[in-house]
């Protein structure tokens, strides 16, 4: 498919040398995509775009501008084709892998990355935590999955370094947006389904059509890639829905504890350090905590398999990750109370981590947690009512406000705190945390959740450095604990 915004330079004949949405990344010879976004207008930055050299500018907005201009109807979509084109349509000889779902999809990619390393392959990642190549940062993540300009850019970079495989979180987002567009895929994984993004998507059914379209991809006729899986999570309602709308379309591949399927776990054994557990009756490890991680080794195991990676590889894969950042991360010293970091940031996943701990609570458990401004405002009531029922006391603090009212967060959250005395307000997350961690005694757990790898905070419109981890571990040493 020929890019609009390239054949226009072409008839201009312009030597475009970038494509860029951010104003002072322009150099002589770049295209501007004056993109319109959530908090800021990129119309608004067309004159800097000029006056840096920009060649193109790109926009859904009419412009009378003294350098050529192209009027876009949909700009997301000519981003992407551009950006494929400009960068050589690299995702064509990569072996793709995308991940969807509302949880787990970090967990995946960390666990798929180990196992396809342990395999001898160099590969590539894009995810919540960062982007890498055979396990190098190359940059943090804005983005779960990146606007197709960095991702095309990326991808580019990765099939030079000689990746055989590419290991994507694909967000929601990502699949409306037209991020991921001019991307065939080998392999799609379905996690589960739950609340979250209704602010973006407004219901649930549309939440749920924005994931399939990863699956339409994957079953679609035209899709050149090789050995096509849709690898499920059929415990999920939503996926047994997924599956059986894929069913003699494309290679279906099951995983579930609780059902008949492809790859099934049993005798699941949980402790403070790892889980231990059977696939289709193979002993297995991670050291990884609770039932979910469970499903999601079984994703990257059936993720794996269709990728033609052997059992025994795989199993070594799964041993040898020693954990996720911010996933019920463990903070270790000689204290003799537990403390978590988690990225829990939903009703179902403060569940989570609470049935996680509670086989080994000796003690009380304290949490720690707040809510991010200008985001879903319906899962704060919930999220109120499932920390103060499952924790024996609550800090509520601040997550990232954004330009919200951290007060009107609160008072979200206090709907579903009503009837519960069991919690205070410290807006001070640093203060919070701290309390949280004084309070704690012997055999206690302490769960700092909502934030887990992220290291900013989100403060009206200042990104300020932030770490739940680096709080928790000065705390620690000035205790004398490590």
């Amino acid at each position: 498919m020929v890019s609009i915004v390239l054949e226009k330079a072409r008839e201009l004949g312009l030597q475009i040398t970038g494509l860029t949405f951010r104003s002072q990344d322009v150099r002589p010879g770049f295209v501007f995509f004056a993109l319109k976004g959530a908090n800021a207008d990129g119309n608004r930055f067309i004159p800097q775009a000029v006056q840096n050299g920009a060649a193109l500018i790109v926009s859904a907005q009419a412009q009378d501008l003294s350098v050529p201009f192209l009027l876009s109807h949909d700009i997301d979509k000519d981003m992407a084709d551009a950006a494929y084109e400009f960068y050589g349509r690299p995702s064509d000889s990569l072996g793709m892998i995308g991940i969807t779902g509302t949880k787990g999809k970090t967990s995946i990619a960390y666990l798929l990355e180990s196992i396809l390393t342990q395999a001898g392959r160099k590969v590539g990642v894009f995810g919540t935590v960062n982007y890498r190549i055979a396990g190098r940062k190359i940059c943090d993540a804005p983005n779960t999955t990146p606007a197709a300009l960095v991702l095309f850019k990326l991808l580019a970079q990765m099939k030079t370094e000689n990746c055989q495989n590419v290991v994507m979180e694909v967000s929601s987002h990502a699949l409306e947006l037209q991020r991921v567009r001019h991307i065939w895929y080998n392999t799609a994984v379905f996690t589960n389904l739950q609340r979250d993004h209704l602010d973006f998507h407004h219901t649930f059914e549309n939440y749920f059509n924005a994931k399939v379209k990863l699956f339409e991809n994957i079953a679609d006729p035209q899709n050149p890639k090789p050995n096509r899986a849709a690898v499920i999570n059929i415990d999920d309602p939503y996926g047994q829905k997924l599956a059986a709308m894929l069913q003699g379309r494309v290679r279906v591949i099951t995983f579930s504890q609780e059902r008949v399927s492809d790859f099934r776990a049993t005798n699941i054994r949980e402790f403070l350090t790892h889980t231990e557990f059977e696939v289709n009756g193979r002993p297995a490890r991670i050291n990884l905590l609770g039932k979910h991680n469970v499903y999601n080794a079984l994703a990257a195991w059936a993720a794996a398999a269709a990728n033609h990676v052997p059992q025994e590889i795989i199993l070594k894969g799964l041993a040898a990750l020693p954990g996720v950042p911010g996933r019920m991360e463990r903070m270790s010293g000689k204290q003799d109370f537990f403390a978590f970091v988690d990225f829990a940031y939903t009703d179902e996943s403060l569940q989570r981590a609470f049935a996680t701990i509670k086989p080994f609570q000796r003690g009380k458990v304290f949490l720690v947690f707040g809510c991010g401004g200008q985001r879903d405002r319906t899962k704060r009531p919930l999220m109120g009512k499932t920390a103060c029922t499952n924790a024996d006391y609550v800090f509520l603090t601040n997550d990232n406000p954004r330009c919200e009212d951290p007060q009107q967060i609160f008072n979200d959250i206090l709907v579903g705190m009503q009837g519960h005395t069991n919690y205070e307000i410290i807006p001070d997350r640093k203060q919070a945390i701290r309390r949280a961690l004084d309070r704690a005694q012997k055999n206690d757990i302490v769960i700092v959740a909502g934030k887990g790898h992220e290291n900013y905070q989100l403060v009206g419109t200042e990104k300020k450095h932030f770490s739940d981890q680096e709080v928790v571990l000065d705390f620690l040493r000035e205790k004398k604990y490590v």
